[in-house]
């Protein structure tokens, strides 16, 4: 009967709901040891005994998740399913053993599987630790009452400060009783889920119910609850959090641990925070440390690509090389000796964001025509330089009316990082004219032709050969030439017109007087 509503219950649930939590599997156990770290207590030798996708960081909580809208998820099935990119199957089999604890804390007999627990040393130091959660599960709420009832708990063991030891104590109870919490122990009765009928009592512990909680995929569960035990400041005590499968593999329950969720009852509270939290390149950032008593002692840590500069004091800075994540270490004289109140404050180093910038329509324009610039790097702030001839200097999008060829510079800036790139728009001449060195030569020698406009150029000659292809010429024509530009290209083109004048070069007569002299006789010369 239990496997008849697996299809039929997802419908209804990812149909009403859109599953809001997003979550990222098989987080590093220095990732687990950050995120369960909160105030007063420190945290070591935390291990894991989950099949790879049933334990995962998850943010985006709302719902009956507002208040705790990231930490840690244990699953008996897969994390992923309570994603919005899942299909909200929350019937996987995992194929995970069970253990002993997960026995030992199944009040039916029936045996654990899918078993997903983390397990830690932790050290308080305070005089009570607690946690905030929430546990939910496929199994609200059809098999209310049956033996189908998977469980779930925060184990501890360690020095009782009533005498003697904690042995086993599970710590997850309902509010103001020694009943664990579980799919029997806090309910609104059986209810059909696949059927679209609500639970509808009897009520055991239903103020701490939610039946199908929005935002998450599970049919129901508790509403955010908090375990809690009295200790020994400074006593190591040792803890497992875990949930299993009961019976069967069947239906899927979860545990969601609050950020930050296991710390110390009224311990001060410190806080690490990087300014920028996110850098391109080389930058200098400032990492400041709040919190704390006068007198208290911080001393900040970082793997070399952190580039502290100094790393005591309040606040302190640093040049980091690579993304890093910079911890603070706190104490004064009511930690515990020797062992720190430690937050984590990660900084994040991005390439400069990726910019082109495309023209449209794409080729040279005329003079007094448009184009359309359009610089493709997503969000962030721009600017356009030079401003001549831009519609606008300050958005992703302008319109450009340059009179002569011009090289625009996009610049766009997102938080600390920036990048910029260069697009020329090429501007074709519409007037044209020659200047002549001279206007008239002799035979033989040479004149130089300078014309205006950006090119191309293309010259005639009504005699001789044409000249080359270039803004400035020089001619030697042995006739009166005259010589003709054609500038531009396309539709964008205008000519100017030029003569050189050959002057012919004058003849010289001489006539003498007498053809035959003597010596010592003279004779007249006469040039004409």
């Amino acid at each position: 009967m239990k496997k008849i509503y697996t299809f039929l219950l997802t419908v209804v649930f990812c149909t009403n709901y859109f599953c809001q939590v997003t979550t990222t599997v098989n987080p590093t156990i220095a990732q687990l040891t950050q995120k369960l770290s909160g105030n007063g207590i420190t945290i070591t030798g935390l291990s894991k005994t989950c099949p790879t996708d049933a334990y995962a960081l998850y943010s985006g909580g709302t719902g009956i998740l507002s208040t705790l809208s990231s930490g840690i998820l244990l699953t008996t099935g897969s994390a992923l399913d309570v994603s919005p990119s899942s299909l909200g199957l929350l019937d996987t089999d995992n194929g995970a053993a069970g253990s002993q604890l997960g026995d030992d804390l199944d009040l039916s007999g029936s045996g654990s599987q899918d078993a997903c627990y983390i397990k830690f040393l932790i050290t308080p130091s305070c005089h009570t630790l607690s946690v905030n959660y929430v546990f939910a599960s496929s199994e609200y709420s059809d098999f209310v009452g049956g033996t189908f009832n998977d469980v779930f708990g925060f184990v501890i063991d360690g020095p009782n400060p009533a005498g003697g030891n904690y042995t086993q104590s599970n710590i997850a109870l309902v509010p103001g009783t020694t009943l664990p919490v579980s799919i029997n122990n806090v309910n609104n009765g059986v209810g059909f889920s696949a059927f679209g009928i609500p639970p509808s009592g009897p009520c055991m512990n239903c103020a701490y119910f939610q039946d199908a909680p929005p935002g998450i995929g599970y049919g129901g569960s508790t509403t955010v609850l908090t375990a809690s035990t009295s200790v020994i400041p400074c006593q190591q005590y040792t803890m497992t959090i875990g949930v299993w499968d009961v019976g069967d593999g069947s239906y899927d329950s979860g545990v969601f641990l609050d950020v930050n969720g296991i710390s110390c009852v009224n311990s001060p509270t410190i806080t690490a925070v990087s300014s920028p939290s996110t850098i391109c390149g080389a930058q200098t950032i400032t990492l400041t440390a709040g919190g704390g008593i006068a007198g208290g002692t911080y001393t900040w840590t970082a793997p070399p690509s952190g580039g502290l500069v100094s790393t005591t004091g309040p606040t302190v800075t640093a040049n980091p090389s690579a993304t890093t994540t910079y911890t603070l270490l706190y104490s004064d004289v009511n930690t515990c000796p020797g062992i720190p109140l430690t937050k984590f404050t990660t900084i994040t180093i991005t390439p400069p964001p990726a910019i082109s910038i495309s023209q449209s329509p794409a080729g040279a324009i005329c003079a007094g025509q448009s184009v359309t610039l359009t610089a493709n790097g997503g969000t962030g702030t721009y600017s356009w330089s030079p401003g001549t001839g831009l519609s606008t200097t300050t958005n992703s999008v302008t319109i450009a009316t340059p009179s002569i060829t011009t090289t625009y510079t996009v610049t766009k800036s997102l938080g600390a990082c920036v990048s910029s790139t260069v697009i020329t728009v090429n501007v074709n001449s519409t007037s044209a004219s020659i200047t002549p060195s001279v206007s008239s030569i002799c035979a033989g020698q040479t004149a130089t032709l300078n014309s205006s406009g950006g090119g191309p150029f293309a010259w005639t000659a009504s005699s001789g050969a044409n000249p080359p292809s270039t803004g400035t010429v020089v001619v030697s024509p042995v006739t009166t030439t005259t010589y003709s530009v054609l500038i531009g290209s396309g539709t964008c083109t205008a000519s100017a017109v030029a003569t050189v004048s050959v002057i012919s070069s004058p003849s010289v007569a001489i006539t003498p007087s007498l053809s035959t002299i003597c010596v010592g006789q003279s004779v007249a010369l006469s040039a004409s």
